[in-house]
């Protein structure tokens, strides 16, 4: 399933993450201001940092999702996934998939995550053929909710308190985008 998996685009270089981006990723996961609107907490040891990069490696080898390092001049910056792909279950075919991203804040604001966003969506529906993709943020977090928007998601609707994290419940929204190859597919009602 997973072939052309190193994107370039006129910038960037994305390649799949692997345990040798170790040094690269570890100043990056220390940090508190990456890590408030993700799932999980600062890594505090390395070694947490090893089975973090080791899960995704095994993800891409499941085929269960693909997450890319980001490099800009060479220099590591941050990382583009897509996660929970699923194609079928029992008679249901679904070919979806989820993205989630992060970036070194001294590289915000320079348009690198809309450039490797739209590099992981052309693959999505291009190569690995996916049907609908699927994107979310905490509801507080305005700059991932602008980049979804650039990317082309359609709104689809915000959980109240959908989850905790430190002790305080958060609102989640969420978005959709559908395979502008698939149109051709009937919709059932």
């Amino acid at each position: 399933m997973f072939k052309n998996y190193e994107l370039k685009t006129s910038r960037l270089l994305l390649k799949p993450i692997a345990v040798t981006d170790l040094d690269s990723l570890w100043p990056y996961v220390q940090d508190n201001e990456i890590s408030k609107y993700m799932s999980w907490e600062p890594h505090a040891e390395k070694s947490e940092t090893i089975t973090f990069i080791e899960r995704l490696v095994t993800n891409f080898n499941e085929e269960k999702g693909i997450t890319w390092s980001i490099f800009l001049n060479n220099e590591f910056c941050g990382i583009f996934s897509i996660i929970s792909i699923l194609t079928n279950h029992r008679s249901l075919i679904f070919k979806r998939g989820e993205l989630a991203y992060w970036l070194g804040t001294e590289f915000q604001g320079q348009g690198i995550m809309t450039e490797a966003g739209k590099a992981v969506i052309e693959y999505a529906f291009g190569e690995l053929d996916l049907h609908r993709l699927t994107v979310s943020h905490f509801s507080i977090n305005s700059s991932s909710e602008k980049l979804i928007k650039k990317l082309g998601f359609q709104y689809i609707g915000e959980e109240h308190d959908a989850f905790q994290k430190q002790g305080i419940w958060h609102n989640h929204k969420l978005y959709e985008r559908i395979n502008p190859n698939h149109e051709k597919y009937k919709h059932g009602i």
